[in-house]
């Protein structure tokens, strides 16, 4: 079962509303993470709050994600190249001969192809939507806390591990 969450990702609407600061430096480290770790998933809404904002201490933040974009996009044009070179060799088969490889190709070839396209213009598209700022298990969401008597806005990850659990636990249970 998963469960997810609609969150405000505009940090700037905690520093209105509630006069927090922002901790920059986890941030940037987070964003930093997701660098180097597929695993570290931060939501699209988050991504165009910070890319929107032209605050000059935010610079690094901006720099991440635009790394992070580029290496996304990188790999998911390779993904459509590659699916689009399996499609064509699968029709050039078929008109040789009708096989159930070369036709379950072209309908599996075909829809990561689409699926990749997809994803592309997503990432592309700086106007944010409502399912922007969907969170899911193990995906990280602005949180406002309270820290030395400051609101303070920071990145946390959405998924409760139960106390005294490895980081193991939240792989092997993902309903937690």
């Amino acid at each position: 079962m998963c469960f997810s969450a609609q969150v405000e990702q505009r940090y700037r609407t905690y520093v209105r509303r509630f006069g927090a600061d922002i901790d920059i430096a986890e941030f940037v480290r987070r964003y930093g993470m997701r660098l180097d770790d597929p695993k570290v998933k931060l939501p699209r809404g988050m991504d165009l709050a910070f890319l929107d904002d032209d605050t000059p201490t935010l610079e690094p933040i901006r720099v991440l994600i635009r790394q992070w974009e580029q290496a996304k996009a990188t790999l998911l044009e390779r993904e459509l190249f590659g699916q689009r070179k399996r499609v064509a060799d699968a029709e050039r088969a078929l008109s040789t001969k009708v096989t159930k490889k070369a036709q379950e190709d072209v309908r599996i070839g075909t829809a990561k192809a689409e699926t990749a396209q997809r994803k592309l213009g997503e990432l592309k598209r700086s106007e944010p939507k409502a399912r922007d700022s969907r969170i899911f298990p193990g995906v990280d969401a602005l949180v406002l806390i309270v820290r030395d008597n400051t609101p303070t806005v920071l990145p946390m990850r959405y998924q409760c591990r139960p106390a005294g659990k490895p980081v193991s636990y939240d792989t092997r249970y993902p309903g937690t």
